[in-house]
């Protein structure tokens, strides 16, 4: 998993909406508001938001095991899992978005 994590890094999307978004791809959380509220707030405690540090993480990661009475073995299994699905489609979405960014050539 701390692979996956600083492969996020590299791509900047070690940030907080991110991270949500992994746990609730890996079906750690449900897709409840109040789950999503709970989890955020775990990282209320974290300076910088838009780049949340390996560390912080697995500190949050072992208080969504707690809170949510799952095994921490599980829970990082599970993201391990969904780890590179969510990257893949944070990079085809990065792609998709340069390649409307190239203008299209205009024939005559």
């Amino acid at each position: 998993m701390d692979a996956i994590f600083n492969d996020l890094q590299k791509q900047g999307k070690n940030d907080v909406d991110s991270l949500v978004k992994w746990f609730k791809d890996s079906k750690i959380i449900d897709q409840t508001k109040e789950q999503e509220e709970k989890l955020r707030s775990f990282f209320n405690d974290i300076p910088d938001k838009k780049n949340v540090t390996i560390d912080k993480f697995k500190e949050v990661l072992t208080k969504v095991a707690g809170e949510f009475q799952k095994n921490v073995d599980v829970v990082t299994k599970q993201l391990a899992e969904t780890g590179p699905r969510m990257l893949q489609s944070l990079l085809g979405g990065a792609t998709s978005t340069l390649k409307d960014l190239i203008p299209k050539p205009k024939f005559l």
